[in-house]
């Protein structure tokens, strides 16, 4: 593929990536984007990992999948109660759910906080954007979800979530996910408990 023509359609894409679309090796591809990102037309997001926020589809929700490399995660919790409509207040992090260890990551784009969940919770209630690129996505029901539990760990967060507008929540889908999910006892009892506020 054209390298003109990648740029056009890709707004966050790995070196890996360039690479093999180009058809060049990925040393030459990484010098090639380094001397994109001098004249700013690319942004680092990370070792390997580039996007163009001028890009008409760039949104640094892209960026996930590149932040996670080999765990499994989506966008959940405020960032995507947020986007669903569920909180009108826009999150200082991006956050993501992830079967790796928890942490915040600081890039040019925004920080985001990567919060541990276990793999079995990954599955049901995530759903792929509609952004080119895709990233996965919680849904507005699995979102809450994964709110709760975190809030039944240590350290209680999200045991006060802003203000929430219900009317963006699938009763049913909630119940029906809910049942879904792996909880042990004691956590399934706090998350049902929260649900019934």
């Amino acid at each position: 593929m054209d390298e003109i023509r990648f740029l056009q359609e890709h707004a966050t894409f790995s070196t890996r990536e360039f690479a093999f679309r180009c058809g060049c090796s990925r040393s030459a591809a990484s010098r090639k984007l380094g001397r994109l990102a001098e004249r700013d037309v690319l942004v680092k997001i990370t070792r390997g990992a580039w996007c163009q926020p001028a890009h008409l589809a760039f949104t640094p929700n892209q960026a996930a999948p590149l932040l996670l490399g080999r765990e499994r995660g989506y966008i959940s919790f405020i960032t995507a109660l947020h986007l669903h409509g569920v909180i009108s207040q826009i999150p200082a992090v991006i956050q993501v759910a992830s079967t790796g260890h928890g942490r915040t990551t600081s890039t040019p784009i925004g920080r985001f906080e990567f919060l541990q969940i276990k793999p079995e919770m990954t599955v049901a209630g995530v759903e792929t954007s509609e952004t080119n690129p895709p990233y996965l996505l919680a849904t507005a029901e699995k979102a809450l979800l994964d709110s709760f539990y975190i809030s039944t760990r240590r350290g209680k967060r999200f045991s006060n979530l802003p203000e929430l507008d219900m009317t963006n929540i699938d009763t049913e889908k909630l119940r029906f996910l809910f049942a879904q999910q792996a909880y042990p006892k004691p956590i399934a009892s706090a998350v049902k408990a929260r649900l019934k506020r």
